[in-house]
């Protein structure tokens, strides 16, 4: 056996076993370390192959849900001893009678009318006091202007 059919067999033995942990412990972080694999290998092998990559991704759903039904098997017994907590999450999620809601009615109406006399005046105050500041930083070559450059100027 050659020394590349040895490196082969040793990294498809790696991406196996980085895989299985995958599905355990739905992180790449976690995976890596529990099979001594660095993250940059890792994300190597997934740029080099879509196959891996499809792998790695199925593998993290898989992981996912088995992490759900540890989840959810924790706060089944959480339930059982009567935790307060955990009851109102499982029914807040669960049953529509205990869900966080707001219920709104009512109609939107936009209508376009022209700006009063006053708006008008303060939007053409802002334009010139933003274009007085863009002038000064322009002059001072982006240097930004204070409260007190703008009242001694």
């Amino acid at each position: 056996m050659s020394r590349k059919d040895t490196i082969k067999l040793r990294q498809n033995k790696l991406k196996e076993a980085f895989l299985e942990q995958l599905k355990r412990t739905p992180t790449i972080e976690t995976s890596c370390q529990k099979v001594v694999v660095s993250r940059a290998t890792v994300y190597r092998w997934i740029k080099v192959s879509k196959q891996f990559e499809k792998k790695v991704d199925e593998a993290l759903a898989e992981g996912r849900t088995f992490m759900s039904d540890i989840a959810e098997n924790q706060l089944f017994s959480l339930i059982g001893e009567k935790d307060i907590s955990a009851i109102r999450l499982y029914l807040s999620t669960h049953n529509a009678r205990y869900n966080n809601k707001i219920e709104l009615s009512g109609s939107v109406v936009t209508k376009d009318t022209p700006l009063t006399t006053e708006q008008k005046k303060l939007i053409r105050e802002a334009l010139k006091l933003s274009s007085k500041i863009y002038e000064t930083q322009e002059n001072n070559g982006n240097r930004k202007t204070t409260k007190d450059d703008r009242e001694n100027s």
